[in-house]
């Protein structure tokens, strides 16, 4: 018999036809769900190999509920530090015989909701998410059917019972705040993260938090809305330092996708950083380093993020106990734009 269909690719009845065996015998060696003796799954497997067989991957997930698919929702795949997540999650788990699927809501309920519909049937194993909205986000579906679930530095009220890998976003936005304040700073503006979020309220509530504790006023007229999108941030400062005569000396950023759009609006007014105005940012810069003014940024472990994602996932899919909250630590890299006052 030829080592190939003529009609195509080898199906389990030609390899059934190579062997002299029945299908219903190809079929147990395939998904090792029964016993066969020694000699016969031998034979089989060199079947396998002589006809070059490839077994439909799709009816075979249909019929063991599993996929070998695991799916990263993030709110933004332009963000490189989701986009960086996302490489180390690919890459522990790839070593571990799952394919990773990424996708990104761009902060849209309605898209988050669609996408989780889709990868439901697609028979997804398991899925890390960056939810849009700590209290709107839905995983009743998925909680319902059993699917793993790892939540990516934002929380959901509703489900706190849910494994979440992220950062301590209070205390690192404390520490950015002050790194402004014992350089003499007292005016300092913000530009918040969305505030349905975990993330956007955590954040917010650090910064204040610094500025009370200084006995430093917070100045509602320096907050700048930017729902951690570029444009909106970029839109937000322009509208307020257009309408203002006194700005801040300086701003804390709560994204480093919002400090490109700061960042814009700094240069369209021919304002000089450090000297008319100093900025920190949460999350490290791409390229950084090549600039003249190097941002001060806080910045996290992607490398440990990535790989306690995937590890909570895995511990998941194989009912190991763990940790149902996983703090990550982050470090301040102190760059060039922040001016002393004192």
């Amino acid at each position: 018999m030829s080592s190939k269909n003529k009609k195509g690719n080898p199906t389990m009845k030609d390899v059934a036809l190579y062997t002299g065996f029945s299908t219903a015998t190809i079929s147990r060696v395939l998904n090792d769900n029964y016993p066969v003796s020694a000699e016969t799954k031998k034979k089989v497997l060199e079947a396998f190999e002589q006809l070059n067989y490839e077994p439909n991957l799709v009816a075979k997930s249909l019929r063991s509920r599993k996929s070998n698919l695991v799916a990263i929702i993030v709110a933004d795949i332009e963000n490189p530090y989701y986009m960086r997540i996302a490489k180390q999650i690919d890459k522990y788990l790839f070593s571990k015989g799952y394919n990773l699927i990424t996708c990104s809501t761009d902060e849209s309920l309605e898209k988050e909701e669609e996408i989780i519909k889709m990868l439901m049937s697609k028979n997804i194993d398991a899925i890390a998410i960056s939810p849009c909205d700590s209290e709107s986000t839905d995983l009743s579906e998925l909680i319902k059917q059993g699917i793993p679930i790892t939540l990516i530095d934002r929380k959901l009220y509703k489900y706190d019972h849910l494994p979440y890998v992220g950062t301590d976003n209070f205390k690192e936005t404390y520490a950015l705040t002050e790194q402004l304040i014992l350089n003499g700073h007292k005016d300092i503006g913000i530009i918040t993260g969305t505030l349905t979020t975990s993330t956007g309220i955590e954040r917010l509530e650090g910064f204040k938090a610094a500025l009370e504790h200084h006995n430093i006023r917070f100045n509602h007229n320096w907050l700048y809305k930017g729902e951690f999108v570029e444009e909106i941030a970029y839109e937000s400062m322009v509208k307020k330092l257009n309408k203002m005569k006194d700005i801040p000396s300086a701003i804390v950023s709560c994204n480093n996708v919002m400090t490109k759009g700061a960042l814009r609006v700094i240069e369209k007014n021919n304002l000089k950083i450090p000297e008319d105005i100093s900025i920190v940012t949460y999350g490290a810069l791409a390229n950084n380093n090549l600039f003249e003014v190097k941002i001060t940024s806080l910045e996290q472990d992607i490398l440990s993020m990535g790989q306690s994602i995937a590890t909570s996932l895995l511990n998941q899919l194989e009912n190991y106990n763990l940790p149902e909250i996983e703090v990550q630590d982050s470090v301040i890299i102190e760059g060039n734009s922040v001016y002393q006052l004192c």
